[in-house]
């Protein structure tokens, strides 16, 4: 991997040319973007010039963070054989590892599913690689994803359907119950900045006991619930509304909605 190219400079894109900035800031990067504005606003905030049209080199790693429904139009518009000396590692949701091999006329490509914490190198992004990619590019595709966070290989495709749903959609999912506990916080008596900080340090603390102990999360509740007390009633309300069946529900449709996306490119 002599540079990494993202092309694509939305908010998917956007937050992984932070992380890389932050974490490999002497790896040669550039960035491509269409839209003046979002060009813009790259140059303001990371002091980048993007550029309108990928130009190949040697040993590029590309970043293919484009919408999923511009694919097709994009790959019409790329010279022939212009990803053909590049590993590309695909952010698209739904856009499968066939369709890309297809359209961009090589087989070095790996699917990927990042989220917007690898702004903060706190990403969680699990990667399928096609079935002939070779194992040093793989490993080169790890190690540039856990450059923003944490990065998961799995070899059965399907399973990325699962994971745009639970790590791509998870911190705007968590992010909602986030808003809850603000709002009701704020109802207390609580100011607005207080109600931020107790939510996201209970947030992180309990993220950090579920990582560092090997308790279940079902375990973590019981040890917080005192027969009797505040907790086991918010639980229990919980309950009875079925939020745990919610929340799958929503989960589920995420993902219905990525194998949806499958279908573009073919």
């Amino acid at each position: 991997m002599d540079r990494v190219v993202v092309i694509g400079a939305g908010h998917m894109g956007t937050a992984i040319i932070s992380g890389l900035l932050k974490r490999t800031p002497d790896l040669p990067l550039e960035i491509v973007e269409t839209a003046e504005s979002r060009a813009r606003l790259v140059h303001a905030e990371f002091g980048l010039e993007p550029v309108v049209r990928y130009r190949p080199q040697p040993g590029d790693a590309v970043v293919l963070a484009i919408q999923p429904q511009a694919f097709e139009g994009f790959a019409a518009d790329q010279e022939a054989g212009a990803f053909e000396g590049a590993l590309v590692i695909s952010v698209m949701a739904g856009v499968s590892i066939a369709a890309m091999t297809a359209l961009l006329r090589t087989d070095r490509v790996v699917r990927a599913i990042p989220n917007t914490p690898s702004e903060v190198a706190q990403g969680m992004t699990v990667l399928c690689p096609g079935a002939t990619v070779p194992v040093a590019d793989v490993r080169t595709a790890e190690r540039l994803l856990s450059s923003i966070g944490r990065a998961l290989t799995v070899r059965d495709e399907a399973l990325i359907d699962d994971a745009t749903a639970l790590c791509g959609g998870g911190p705007a999912f968590v992010a909602h119950i986030a808003g809850a506990f603000i709002d009701f916080a704020v109802t207390a008596g609580f100011d607005r900045a207080q109600a931020r900080s107790m939510t996201t340090q209970v947030l992180r603390g309990t993220a950090e006991l579920l990582d560092s102990t090997e308790h279940s999360p079902e375990e973590l509740c019981r040890q917080v619930m005192t027969p009797g007390g505040t907790t086991e009633q918010g639980i229990f309300h919980f309950q009875e509304l079925g939020l745990q069946g919610v929340l799958v529900g929503g989960l589920t449709r995420s993902a219905d909605r990525s194998r949806e996306l499958g279908g573009i490119g073919r």
